[in-house]
């Protein structure tokens, strides 16, 4: 397989897009950024970088022209437009590209029936990751890598029920199950990684972490590094699944995210997944109180 050297990445403005910008330039790869005609982002990037635009409307010849020359498309877009990445993967293949990294960054493994029961949206990602497959079983040029790497560490804390300026937390039962956490410097590491490894990361969903750690050890940390006792309220796991899955039936959308929430913490520790990647990828855990430091210098 030739290396990949040229690299479109689409969502490059938000938090975890610009992060993979920054890894992407530092390991040398020429960018080129993608963006819709109706953008209103500025196109305020480093130098070597360029920006190709396509219209809104996905339209197959001008999505295949935006990206010609390019070796890898990543996307860091929603998780739910599965229909967007699916034109992008047939685009991939008009215009040469071989590899596809598609927006499968998430809390959860999308491939067991416990996740897909309890979030849909994580059906629509196992079934995108078999459109994929079923392009390259009709396309061996082409090929894919899904990247799952637990909760982000430092993008929305609220989201796992963190609230440092207020010093408190939310834990399922005694806080003590371990779950797998990345940070988004880790998750734009393990993606160049993936570029650098195209044989071995092949049509593959890969598991990487900065750190398998419990809510307690999380706290802990939080309380060593602030100076301060935080205040912490427990749900009982089972309760709170079943009470978010009645909401989210309900049409309750904040309640999916509670779901994404539970499942990140009681049934994510990658470490056991056949496809834990750490080692393959060349990585090592990162340290939770120096993260810690990090997040708490940004407050």
């Amino acid at each position: 397989m030739p290396p990949i050297k040229n690299v479109a990445l689409l969502g490059a403005d938000g938090q975890l897009g610009s992060a993979i910008l920054h890894a992407l330039l530092s390991a040398k790869y020429t960018v080129t950024v993608l963006k819709r005609h109706s953008s209103k982002s500025p196109d305020s990037y480093p130098a070597p970088v360029t920006v190709n635009r396509f219209p809104d409307d996905l339209e197959p010849h001008a999505l295949a022209s935006a990206l010609q020359g390019q070796h890898a498309l990543i996307a860091s877009i929603k998780g739910s437009q599965t229909a967007i990445q699916q034109r992008l993967a047939e685009a991939c293949l008009t215009s040469n590209v071989q590899r596809f990294i598609p927006a499968d960054f998430g809390s959860c493994d999308s491939s067991t029936a416990l996740t897909q029961d309890l979030v849909p949206l994580y059906k629509r990602k196992a079934e995108l990751r078999a459109y994929l497959q079923d392009l390259t079983t009709r396309h061996p040029a082409f090929s894919w890598t899904s990247l799952v790497c637990g909760h982000f560490f430092d993008w929305s804390l609220e989201f796992v029920h963190l609230w440092p300026a207020e010093h408190r937390a939310d834990i399922l039962d005694d806080g003590e199950t371990r779950f797998s956490m990345s940070t988004l410097s880790r998750v734009a590491e393990a993606t160049v990684r993936i570029l650098e490894r195209p044989a071995e990361t092949r049509n593959r969903m890969l598991f990487v972490q900065s750190f398998c750690v419990t809510q307690r050890e999380i706290i802990a940390a939080y309380e060593a590094v602030m100076g301060r006792e935080w205040e912490v309220v427990t749900f009982e796991s089972g309760k709170f699944r079943d009470e978010q899955k009645a909401k989210a039936e309900a049409g309750d959308a904040g309640a999916n995210e509670e779901l994404v929430w539970y499942l990140g913490t009681v049934d994510a520790d990658w470490r056991s997944r056949e496809d834990f990647a750490m080692k393959l990828l060349g990585l090592e855990d990162e340290g939770l109180k120096e993260a810690v430091q990090k997040v708490v210098s940004g407050l």
